[in-house]
């Protein structure tokens, strides 16, 4: 099962340079110019294969309803059940990639059991340090997501509202302003983070929305200084124990050629490094690289670590690491993440420092005074 799911994951996100091209499309159509699910009726998306013609009486299931618990990922029985004083808001990356569906149905238990587990691999830094919400959504195909925000755009922002809708329902009666909040996602879910953030939503409407914001771990996608200019409230983490900012890269070897493999690697993004919490091209040797963590089905309570894993350095427009310690954790496992694209692995390699930040940015939000004098 484990293949599996790893197979569904590493099959996220065919589009590359597609992806470039979609954003740019997107910001420059006009208003009138907006497709609808009624436009798609008939049309076989997908890339690099479509699915069935898309009918949107058929292929669109139900929206969640939010003020159901069923509508939300419950935490792992190995979780920490103590109230935290931050909340975490979870986007789950894509875990949709069968040859048919369009868009995920909340209700598939094996479908929620593939997005459960994405909280144990790696929304579980956060355990014990954070509560998690986690909103189960309707999520795209893999197939369609490189059209995601061009021709497939009606479907992808069903997606985008569910999401809207779960985060004010979160807001009003989970977290009800009583707690300071981190966003934090992987893949497709940092894509939905990302766009909603440039609109205004999930805290970036306003300034005085955004210093509720501990910070947003955006990881295995790009923000580039156009996503800034679209929405100036989004800065990126300039060091660890910033608040109020943004985390993100994509992780990969240093074979010659890499950077252009990765699909979710845009030119000109921000890269910081998430041994040292820099964006600079200062080379972190593997010592500073607290351990690696790798969960397996067959013993989810006790996952390999690894201390020392990997050397990491900002090159290009990636995260390059070196001086791998057990490189049979990163098989590479299909075409669209080949050998030494390891997107899969973006939050394994640094499990422990991405834990350890977590804990010192939470402690910077809520006592600002005592990181200074430090």
């Amino acid at each position: 099962m484990n293949i599996i799911i790893n197979l569904s994951v590493a099959l996220l996100f065919v589009f590359a340079v597609l992806f470039t091209c979609c954003n740019t499309t997107v910001s420059t159509r006009k208003k009138e110019d907006v497709l609808t699910l009624e436009d798609l009726r008939g049309k076989e998306l997908g890339i690099p294969q479509t699915l069935p013609p898309f009918d949107p009486d058929r292929d669109v299931p139900d929206a969640p309803d939010y003020t159901s618990r069923e509508s939300w990922l419950s935490m792992p029985a190995n979780f920490s059940s103590e109230k935290q004083p931050v909340d975490v808001f979870w986007v789950y990356p894509t875990i949709l990639s069968d040859n048919s569906t369009y868009l995920m149905d909340t209700s598939d238990p094996d479908l929620r059991a593939r997005a459960y587990w994405t909280l144990v691999e790696q929304a579980s830094i956060f355990d014990g340090q954070a509560n998690i919400y986690a909103p189960l959504y309707r999520q795209n195909n893999v197939k369609i997501n490189p059209l995601m925000l061009t021709d497939a755009r009606p479907i992808f922002d069903l997606g985008q509202h569910d999401l809207i809708s779960a985060f004010d329902y979160f807001l009003k009666n989970f977290n009800r302003g009583e707690r300071p909040i981190i966003l934090a996602a992987h893949s497709q879910g940092s894509v939905r983070v990302v766009e909603l953030s440039k609109s205004g939503e999930l805290l970036t409407k306003d300034s005085e929305s955004l210093k509720r914001l501990v910070a947003a771990y955006v990881i295995g996608y790009s923000i580039t200084p156009s996503d800034l200019e679209i929405n100036p409230l989004i800065r990126i983490s300039e060091n660890p124990t910033d608040t109020g900012c943004f985390i993100t890269y994509n992780t990969i070897s240093d074979e010659e050629g890499k950077e252009k493999e990765g699909p979710t690697i845009i030119p000109g993004t921000f890269v910081v490094n998430p041994l040292n919490w820099s964006m600079d091209t200062e080379f972190a040797p593997a010592s500073m690289n607290i351990e690696a963590v790798f969960f397996k089905h067959e013993h989810p309570e006790n996952p390999d670590r690894y201390p020392n894993f990997a050397a990491a350095q900002v090159s290009g427009n990636a995260l390059v690491i070196t001086d791998i310690k057990n490189p049979k954790e990163l098989p590479a496992t299909s075409v669209t993440f080949p050998k030494g694209v390891y997107h899969m692995y973006d939050y394994a390699i640094f499990y422990g420092n991405l834990r350890k930040n977590v804990g010192e940015r939470i402690r910077s939000y809520l006592d600002p005074e005592k990181e200074i004098s430090r």
